[in-house]
């Protein structure tokens, strides 16, 4: 049966709107004998938090049928020889429980060396050296050996801090995605590779990339459908029709999400879309999905 990959922030919803014609669009495919996958960089959530969250939208699916960058984070460590035995994260719970569920030690953001900083090292602009001075004066647990970074909504001087110190200790460095920005409701946000790039710059040391543009998602994706014709539907050039490509699928970019339309003609190489939509609706008009 084909396989069609969905892209979730930008191309199904973005951050609790949905977007038109997203549920007939899904209802339409899995109608059609489709296997609907659900494939997302975003590592905040486990795959039981997308379930219940498609389930809100009533857009259907299930754990089977989605596969986040934490998910596939945690796999990639639990292939690892020698495995991961004390892993730093600095990101959201849901990819720290991904990483447990595979028997790995993770570390509670309450263990965090200078967590709870005093007020004085926290007011901005009253002692520019008052944070410096805490830190250095904390008492360190010994380095995590593996270091991971998702996206942080909470992220401190302290935890960018914390990885380096483990980082420039030998610890594997990981991160979930790369990802620049991500769509909400009305503008962009920050995505997690602005927080990997502070500490790659901070260690000199460059991360292991899991999520898109890299393989193993959809490579995670095809593996459990059993069937390599697939279709990726994504709103962004450089990281869904990229790893798309990388894996031998159809990338379809849409443009409702991160790539605006004067953005495609800059694309090149594997960042090339095989198709351009502007809804959902019309994938129905494109060669792959006719008949459907």
């Amino acid at each position: 049966m084909p396989v069609a990959i969905f892209d979730m922030d930008g191309v199904l919803y973005r951050g609790s709107i949905l977007m038109p014609g997203a549920k007939e669009t899904l209802e339409r495919l899995r109608r059609a004998g489709w296997q609907v996958f659900f494939a997302t960089n975003n590592s905040t959530a486990t795959r039981e938090e997308y379930v219940h969250r498609l389930d809100r939208l009533g857009l259907g699916g299930d754990a089977e049928h989605i596969v986040t960058s934490a998910y596939a984070t945690a796999h990639y460590l639990e292939r690892l020889d020698p495995k991961p035995r004390d892993v730093y994260v600095v990101g959201a719970n849901g990819l720290r429980e991904e990483i447990r569920a595979t028997g790995i030690a993770v570390r509670d953001a309450s263990s965090l060396p200078g967590v709870e900083p005093p007020d004085a090292a926290t007011a901005d602009g009253v002692d520019p050296g008052a944070m410096r001075r805490y830190l250095t004066s904390v008492e360190l647990p010994p380095p995590a050996d593996t270091v991971v970074v998702g996206l942080d909504l909470h992220v401190t001087y302290a935890k960018i801090a914390e990885a380096q110190r483990c980082v420039l200790a030998g610890a594997r460095f990981v991160c979930s995605n790369r990802d620049r920005a991500y769509p909400v409701e009305g503008r962009l946000l920050p995505g997690a590779g602005t927080i990997v790039a502070a500490i790659e710059v901070a260690t000199e040391t460059a991360a292991i990339c899991i999520g898109k543009p890299e393989p193993f998602l959809f490579e995670e994706v095809l593996r459990r459908a059993g069937d390599r014709d697939a279709v990726v539907i994504g709103d962004s050039t450089d990281y869904d029709v990229v790893a798309a490509h990388r894996v031998g699928a159809k990338g379809v970019l849409i443009l409702t999400g991160l790539t605006e339309e004067s953005a495609v003609a800059q694309a090149r190489g594997e960042a090339v879309p095989d198709r351009v939509v502007r809804s959902l609706q019309e994938l129905f008009t494109l060669p792959e999905f006719a008949g459907v």
